[in-house]
């Protein structure tokens, strides 16, 4: 076994992972523990600033070797290794084009920190070229992309996809889901996610020739042409509706997927959203103010999102979920978790991390030990609510979901925003 280079000893894993049932724990063990000292060949794509934070996370676990980091803007990537250059096994190796990572053999695993249109193609060309994945969340741009992503997978069973969802490996998320479905809570009527913070001001400039740094053409890739503008590239594409999806899908993507992840939800009947840029009113396209209601047959869940405040729902917590039932409530944040009962005295309960545990789940699942904590199947869901509140405040009405096809009822303009064409030369994975 020791003669096993370090990618037949990870595709080795990948296939019993593949095997699912047909193979013993104690098989997966051992093959796991065929060579415990290797480290997973990983290639950063995106540098900004999640690719690089991720980057230094994972070599921090001693399970990774960063091979190499790619960004089409050169200053990005010269940054990310910068940034690195501390770790004894720091990356040295820059790439523009993300093609030369996805043929790097030596490669075992990209990370996925680009922007949200990219996430689909870039995932499925990831796994097509036999890679592990770890994508940045929201895990799909729109609908139909992520429909793409599930099958692509499928036509992969033996790779494995996680979503940067990492609140997911905090202890102290666990241990609240755990104490949440002991039935602590009584019947759950109502719960809540919340992004609520200053968004900084993004002023109008106009349009130039993209710096000599950055390949402009790869960073639209997919997405419909857009000439150069500094406002509206690197982190402030989050809120232009061709290239991200809006705090919905930045915070959203966090908090809405603790909501389903406790509560063990699937889709509900109907979306209703309001909001707009009320307050702002800068470039910004996606609403600066929004509220969606998402109605299950015995649920509401509500998601508030606010970019122009600091005081939370009640005055409590702008960043965060809470569950409501008859014996109580439950509030969680990233700094820990509370239970307050109907009677008797709140219990305060602290933070935990969050980034190393998420990366160590992600290289156990690799090696065949774990699966994914944040898999793709649920990460999909997840984004899926974030897109159909974003379609509902873009129509101003409701909108009917069938959750087993994935389509929105007797709205034909809602249906048509759950997918795009892509941009030639890219053609979309699901064509």
């Amino acid at each position: 076994m020791s003669e096993l280079s370090r990618r037949t000893f990870l595709k080795t894993s990948a296939a019993i992972t593949a095997a699912g049932a047909g193979i013993h724990a104690a098989a997966q063990a051992q093959a796991a523990a065929a060579s415990p000292n290797e480290r997973i060949g990983v290639g950063i794509i995106g540098c900004r600033s999640q690719g690089t934070l991720l980057g230094n996370v994972m070599l921090s676990t001693g399970q990774y070797d960063v091979i190499a980091v790619c960004d089409c803007d050169t200053e990005m990537s010269a940054s990310g290794i910068e940034r690195m250059k501390d770790h004894e096994n720091a990356p040295t190796r820059t790439e523009q084009d993300f093609r030369r990572v996805l043929d790097d053999p030596d490669i075992d695993a990209v990370v996925l920190a680009v922007p949200d249109h990219w996430h689909a193609l870039m995932t499925c060309m990831a796994l097509d070229a036999g890679k592990h994945v770890y994508v940045e969340k929201p895990a799909s741009y729109n609908i139909a992309d992520g429909k793409a992503m599930l099958a692509a997978q499928a036509r992969h069973p033996g790779l494995q996809v996680q979503v940067g969802t990492m609140q997911r490996s905090g202890d102290h998320f666990k241990e609240a889901r755990e104490f949440l479905q002991s039935g602590a809570l009584g019947k759950i009527a109502f719960a809540r996610a919340m992004i609520v913070h200053e968004r900084g001001r993004i002023d109008p400039v106009p349009d130039s020739d993209p710096p000599e740094n950055l390949d402009y053409e790869m960073w639209l890739g997919p997405a419909p042409f857009h000439p150069y503008n500094e406002a509206r590239c690197h982190y402030n594409w989050h809120w232009v509706y061709d290239f991200g999806t809006g705090e919905m899908g930045n915070w959203g993507a966090h908090w809405i997927d603790i909501l389903l992840w406790f509560l063990d939800l699937g889709y509900p009947e109907t979306v209703t959203a309001a909001g707009g840029q009320f307050v702002t009113k800068d470039i910004k396209e996606w609403p600066d103010t929004q509220t969606v209601l998402y109605q299950y047959p015995d649920l509401t869940l509500l998601w508030e999102l606010r970019l122009w405040s600091r005081f939370g729902p009640g005055g409590g917590i702008g960043n965060g979920c809470e569950f409501c039932g008859d014996k109580g409530a439950l509030v969680i944040d990233r700094g820990g978790w509370r239970f307050i009962p109907r009677d008797g005295e709140p219990e305060r309960h602290e933070g935990s991390r969050m980034n190393e545990p998420h990366a160590e789940n992600f290289a156990a699942s690799i090696r065949g030990l774990e699966t994914p904590i944040a898999p793709l199947i649920d990460g999909h869901r997840t984004a899926n609510l974030c897109h159909l509140g974003n379609i509902s405040v873009r129509l101003n009405r409701q909108l009917k979901f069938d959750g087993e096809t994935e389509t929105i009822l007797g709205d034909e303009e809602a249906q048509a925003m759950t997918g795009r064409a892509y941009r030639e030369p890219w053609r979309h994975p699901g064509v």
